[in-house]
């Protein structure tokens, strides 16, 4: 396909093919600005199989990795570059893949991987500033820019070219920075990272006994349930069991979602979602239970308490503790009336996307 557009007053000459799945949805292009103040050049359209007169023959090109392309985009490209042999006239931009919602993402590689010096210094702003201009006439929404911290320089030569980048958000050691293209509409890119997940688990026991901790620090009340925050990817039924685990030793599976609270302005600014979980311990046939062994550098003490002590701690009956709102609330509106959330899988209405656990509320039975 070639598609014949206007930039900045030139002629915009775009050739792009899919390609394959190989490629991770990776997009293989070459673009040409023909500029109206040099030599005419004969181009030929695929689509119409006339021979078009354009103006010039100095290309802003484009030729992305072709290594592991199809064909036909192999050809492509070839056909393009031979338009304009003379690589001293080449003005590049910077290769990138089509991603989600309409953006395009340019992915800064290491030090020892850029042997063509496109993402050197002295280059890249320049390369930069082209590509934005030829994706805003490709109607792209955005461009995202990934730059390894090998490459931190670059971040310097981005923001003096002044397109619009912000900081998006930092993962491991990579850097993501996004400028939204279209002047029309505000941008439609989320913050990062709005919300923190965490998990509380109620573990109760057949002696009616509550798994409990008290950590090496910030303890607000003499003894509180496990806790901890859910890994990216992790569920919430896996992140209880694992938090369970790690704290106190004691192997349980999680039951059911007994509540959970919405909270703004946490750590690091963030809101916070935190569910109460109930979970069921491990019990041999004699219904015998670990005994629970405190996490080192983070747990002072685990232990079982009975649940009529832990319950008169949180309602605030003890002289040392004032009080529990929330896990008042729970044990006494939720947990003493049976009711609950529960959690199935069912499949996804988008193609190739694993199935979702949905949460729902369950009523107690009620017996004839």
């Amino acid at each position: 396909m070639i598609r014949f557009s206007r930039v900045l007053g030139s002629t915009l000459i775009y050739a792009s093919t899919a390609s394959s799945s190989r490629f991770a949805g990776g997009h293989i292009a070459a673009a040409f600005l023909i500029e109206s103040n040099a030599h005419l050049s004969h181009l030929q359209s695929r689509s119409s199989g006339t021979r078009t007169t354009h103006r010039s023959s100095q290309p802003l090109a484009m030729v992305s990795s072709i290594e592991n392309a199809t064909p036909n985009a192999t050809s492509c490209l070839e056909e393009a570059n031979a338009l304009f042999p003379d690589p001293q006239r080449t003005i590049g931009i910077l290769p990138y893949v089509d991603t989600s919602h309409n953006s395009a993402t340019i992915t800064v590689p290491t030090d020892d991987e850029d042997g063509n010096g496109a993402f050197s210094a002295e280059n890249f702003s320049t390369l930069l500033t082209n590509t934005v201009t030829i994706l805003q006439e490709l109607e792209k929404s955005s461009l995202w820019v990934e730059v390894p911290m090998s490459k931190a320089r670059l971040i310097e030569e981005i923001e003096a070219a002044d397109l619009g980048f912000e900081f998006h958000h930092a993962q491991g050691s990579t850097l993501k920075l996004n400028a939204w293209l279209r002047k029309d509409i505000p941008s439609k890119v989320p913050e990062f990272a709005t919300h923190h997940v965490g998990v509380g688990a109620v573990v109760i026991n057949s002696r009616n006994e509550i798994l409990c901790i008290r950590e090496l620090r910030k303890n607000y009340h003499p003894w509180k349930i496990p806790t901890g925050l859910a890994d990216l990817g992790e569920s919430i039924h896996d992140a209880a069991e694992r938090e369970v685990l790690e704290e106190t030793g004691i192997t349980a599976s999680c039951h059911s979602i007994l509540s959970f609270r919405h909270t703004h302005g946490m750590a690091n600014g963030r809101s916070d979602l935190f569910f109460v979980c109930r979970l069921i311990p491990k019990e041999d046939d004699n219904g015998s239970v670990q005994t629970p062994v405190p996490q080192a550098c983070e747990i002072a003490e685990a232990k079982w308490i009975p649940l009529s002590e832990y319950r008169d701690m949180v309602d605030g009956l003890t002289e040392e503790s004032k009080g529990h709102p929330v896990m008042t609330f729970v044990m006494n509106q939720i947990f003493d009336k049976g009711l609950r959330i529960n959690m199935t899988e069912v499949s996804s209405v988008i193609p190739g996307r694993r199935s979702t656990p949905l949460y729902f509320p369950e009523a107690p039975s009620i017996e004839g």
